[in-house]
Parts: structure tokens; C-alpha cells; sequence
């Protein structure tokens, strides 16, 4: 029998490959024309592309870890670690749009790792309810 919690861990991986393949197809290609056309030092211009592609690199290792909660027996420390992950990106994302820029609130940034977070949440409580 399938496990809600399994659901959950599943549709956040999913979500989680929609964001990472977003974020490289379209967000790169959006940024990196104008930050390559700016006056910014060559250094600064490739770290953040560089930063770019290690925020796609942890999402991967997200989608990772909430698979092999699903997979793996005993994989909920699997399943926090990757919902940990989610939290993180989006208090980060929040908070920048709160307190930064506003700016933010009109790009993804504070979103879907909100969304994952909580269904990842959801699926951790389920799993640690007693039977």
C-alpha cells in the first residue's frame, strides 16, 4: 500500500525537478545576458554564475533525499533533511523580499520552496503520528 507521507515526498521531488529545471532553462538564460552586458568585473559576474548553478546542484540533492525517503527503509531522516533544505530556501527567499528588495516577491524565489517545505513537513508528520 502506497503511504500518504510517500505522496507527499514524491510530489515534492517532482516540484522540486520542475523548479531546478526552470531555474537552469529559463532563470539562466534570463540572467546571465544582462550580468554578462554589465560593467561588473568579470570575478563577480562568474561567481554568480557559478552560485547559480550550485543552487541547481542542492535542489538536486533535495529531489535526492525525498526519493530515497520513499525507497530506502527507515528513510525519514532522509525525507527531514531534504524538507530542512526546503525551509531554508524559502526563508531565505522570504525574508530577502521582506527585508531586502521587494523585488523578489515578483520573481519564484519565495514560493515553491515554501509549497515543498510543507508538503515535506506534512509528510513528516505523518510518518511520526503513532498508528
Amino acid at each position: 500500500m502506497v503511504e500518504v507521507s510517500d505522496l507527499l515526498f514524491l510530489t515534492s521531488a517532482v516540484l522540486a525537478c520542475l523548479g531546478v529545471l526552470a531555474h537552469e532553462i529559463f532563470g539562466s538564460a534570463k540572467v546571465r545576458g544582462p550580468l554578462k552586458s554589465s560593467k561588473l568585473p568579470d570575478g563577480i559576474v562568474w561567481l554568480h554564475h557559478f552560485s547559480w548553478h550550485v543552487g541547481s546542484v542542492a535542489v538536486l540533492a533535495m529531489i535526492a533525499l525525498f526519493l530515497l525517503a520513499i525507497w530506502q527503509p527507515g528513510g525519514l531522516a532522509f525525507a527531514a533533511v531534504a524538507t530542512a533544505m526546503s525551509v531554508g530556501f524559502a526563508a531565505l527567499g522570504i525574508s530577502l523580499a521582506l527585508f531586502d528588495n521587494r523585488a523578489l516577491w515578483r520573481t519564484p524565489a519565495p514560493y515553491p520552496w515554501t509549497l515543498i517545505a510543507i508538503l515535506g513537513g506534512i509528510g513528516l508528520l505523518l510518518e511520526t503520528l503513532p498508528a
